[in-house]
């Protein structure tokens, strides 16, 4: 049994180590000039095919609610194609904010996203992970905790992200609730929101409200949510659903198209640029 001095010896250490204060790096400035694999005709070219796509082919929506949304906006939509003037597409475009600030739990690592920032993020989904005995394994919520725990620690990161990894030893039916619980609770900057439903999403709104209060959210962006399209041309009604309760809540969405090349997609990089 370790003696009173041995006690007090280790609580002294903890409470020193608590007092250092990490100061998160600031996000890159890209001040370097841009490299341009295309000159101004190629650009336009390129832009002009991706118009005339959206415009002749369309995009499928399988979900009723953002059809109707699309007629209410002026999209011409014949079952579940959507097909769309250019005119409107370059309307919306100028509809979105250059940049926006994420407001994280400290104001300190709140952050600029846009313009010429570069942030960085950890990667997530990871189904498996390697562990210090050197064993792939399933990883589990304690792992996930560590992982939000290094990245609130790291300065060059920048926000905790979401699932880092897959913590498998809790069932899908409430594991987004560990997995932004985890967010939260580890870490005091940005994060991302599970949006692998609407439900899902609508829990992660609720928990949001909770941590940063109900009216400051609708105002602020607090959470960041990432959904996935079948290919860049086909959308469904789940990911579509989750994009709709962070946009009720003026949460942003980024919407990343599935692109395996040769099979959704040209094999081509132009023609796969042009669909995106």
């Amino acid at each position: 049994m370790p003696n009173s001095a041995e006690r007090l010896g280790r609580a002294a250490r903890r409470s020193d180590r608590l007092k250092v204060k990490i100061e998160m790096l600031p996000t890159l400035k890209r001040n370097i000039p841009l490299t341009e694999p295309m000159n101004e005709e190629q650009i336009e070219k390129m832009d002009d095919a991706s118009l005339s796509i959206l415009e002749e082919v369309g995009v499928e929506f399988h979900d009723p609610i953002a059809l109707e949304h699309w007629k209410e906006a002026g999209a011409d939509v014949k079952g579940e194609r959507v097909r769309f003037d250019r005119g409107l597409i370059q309307e919306l475009i100028k509809s979105i904010p250059e940049s926006i600030t994420m407001h994280a739990r400290d104001p300190e690592k709140s952050l600029e996203i846009g313009g010429n920032n570069s942030i960085f993020v950890p990667m997530t989904g990871a189904p498996f992970l390697t562990d210090l005995e050197n064993n792939r394994r399933l990883p589990t919520l304690d792992d996930l905790a560590n992982f939000h725990k290094l990245s609130h620690m790291l300065p060059a990161i920048h926000s905790s992200a979401h699932h880092i990894v897959e913590p498998m030893d809790h069932a899908i039916s409430h594991r987004h609730l560990r997995i932004t619980y985890s967010s939260m609770k580890h870490s005091d900057k940005t994060f991302m929101g599970m949006t692998s439903s609407g439900k899902n999403a609508e829990d992660v709104i609720e928990m949001c409200k909770i941590l940063f209060g109900e009216k400051f959210i609708d105002t602020h962006p607090v959470v960041t949510g990432n959904i996935n399209g079948n290919s860049p041309l086909v959308w469904d009604q789940t990911m579509l659903s989750a994009l709709r309760v962070f946009s009720a809540h003026n949460q942003p969405v980024l919407c990343s198209p599935f692109v395996l090349g040769g099979a959704n997609t040209p094999a081509s990089v132009a023609p796969t640029v042009a669909q995106v």
